[in-house]
């Protein structure tokens, strides 16, 4: 089970896929990510959630450019409480290596709190080791 997301130039920016093997969803996110792409592809994850509830997510944003704050509030205040109702418990967040997309990650790990684990990784094996712990 695959779903890719694209720009208005047909331009994958998320790919979703429910990783047989681990039993986790995979996320990948691409490029530069307006809040518009960013609110668009997290209603496709929550689409993929209905349709393959799993308590554990692998965000990967290693192929991320710059900040996506903006969509900070969004996601905490429409996302989290959706993808928490479906059943979302863990969630490892691989961070991209420019630092406009680190601060925003560590933004997001605020938001957070208490309402479900996320952890921030640099290395996706770190990030799959902990998802498996689960």
């Amino acid at each position: 089970m695959k779903k890719e997301v694209t720009n208005l130039f047909d331009k994958v920016y998320l790919t979703i896929e429910f990783d047989e093997a681990n039993k986790w969803i995979y996320t990948n996110w691409i490029g530069v990510l307006h809040t518009e792409k960013v609110i668009q592809g997290c209603q496709a994850t929550l689409e993929f959630l209905r349709e393959k509830p799993c308590p554990l997510m692998l965000n990967d944003n290693r192929e991320v450019v710059g900040s996506w704050n903006s969509a900070n509030d969004w996601i905490a205040q429409n996302w989290m409480p959706q993808a928490l109702a479906m059943g979302l418990k863990r969630f490892a967040h691989i961070v991209s290596p420019g630092i406009f997309g680190q601060a925003s990650a560590a933004e997001m790990i605020t938001r957070v709190g208490s309402q479900f684990e996320m952890r921030l990784f640099e290395d996706m094996e770190m990030a799959k080791a902990w998802l498996r712990e689960a």
